[in-house]
């Protein structure tokens, strides 16, 4: 992967949580975002696999905290390496997330986090 991929897979998750999921975006940009076959795990638990389950998983968590994402303010830690990157999210109103993220053809296909 050269710098150039890690670049534009970094933008790739600007867009994930700016567009996606502070727009609740998800058959959309979300889901553009994210390869078929996507495996997530939150916490270190293997939590989804594919873009269908992950997408109601999301659904059902915003739903479960009043029906709108807590919005995703800034990514003021971001890196990556190959084809992996790490973003660090933090929250309007407070709080953070970490998410590391491997990627395939411009899309995530694997995917960690933690809140």
């Amino acid at each position: 992967m050269t710098d150039n991929e890690v670049v534009r897979n970094l933008q790739g998750m600007d867009e994930l949580d700016f567009k996606g999921w502070n727009h609740a975006d998800w058959h959309g940009v979300f889901a553009d975002q994210h390869t078929d076959d996507v495996v997530v795990e939150v916490k270190g638990q293997p939590t989804t696999r594919g873009i269908q389950e992950h997408i109601e998983a999301m659904e059902a968590l915003v739903e479960s905290t009043g029906g709108t994402p807590i919005q995703v303010a800034s990514h003021p830690i971001r890196f990556g390496s190959g084809e992996w990157t790490c973003v660090v999210g933090e929250f309007e109103g407070g709080g953070r997330m970490v998410t590391i993220a491997k990627w395939r053809d411009g899309a995530i296909a694997e995917e960690y986090i933690w809140l």
